[in-house]
């Protein structure tokens, strides 16, 4: 909304959700999208639940010189040493740039529990680029006054709060040239 931008949406999903991944296949464009749902070559790639980088090749199908975000409990100046060692290998031979943040952290912090859905889209449309940082803030936080307004102000500040306290919690990893074990 408010963009002249076009988009596409396509989701892959377990409906028992019982340690089931859901993938979003997202476009984003001034022209208009005329494409397959799936995206076989993304240049974003975000994992919302760090367990998941065990279970997924969750780089597969990112192209080089993609940006890959992930929700960590690990701080930035240690996740590399967390990674599995195939997921380092994608990340420098890709030479994907790669960010992390812990939004359940900054969610606890604002007092919105584990509801992490805010600070992660905050994240993509800081990386991404979509629209300049300011106009994608203000466009998420006025997303947020119509879909909260009726649950209160209280809430609505909440997540005005976690948009700003995403983007200080936002850290770009720098990736080193080979694998750590």
């Amino acid at each position: 909304e408010g963009t002249d931008f076009n988009t596409q949406g396509y989701f892959v999903y377990d409906s028992k959700k019982a340690g089931a991944a859901t993938i979003s296949h997202l476009r984003f464009g001034k022209n208009k999208i005329k494409s397959s749902y799936l995206i076989t070559q993304a240049n974003f790639v975000a994992c919302h639940q760090y367990s998941l980088i065990k279970r997924f090749d969750i780089l597969d199908s990112a192209m080089e010189g993609a940006v890959f975000l992930l929700n960590s409990v690990h701080p930035a100046d240690q996740i590399w040493s967390k990674l599995p060692l195939p997921l380092q290998e994608t990340i420098v031979k890709k030479k994907i740039r790669f960010y992390v943040i812990d939004a359940y952290h900054v969610a606890k912090e604002v007092g919105m529990g584990n509801r992490i859905n805010t600070i992660m889209q905050t994240c993509f449309f800081f990386i991404a680029g979509i629209l300049p940082a300011d106009e994608a803030i203000a466009a998420i936080k006025n997303a947020i006054r119509k879909t909260y307004s009726k649950k209160g102000e209280a809430m609505v500040l909440k997540n005005f709060e976690a948009v700003d306290k995403t983007i200080e919690h936002l850290v770009e990893v720098k990736v080193p040239a080979q694998v750590v074990t």
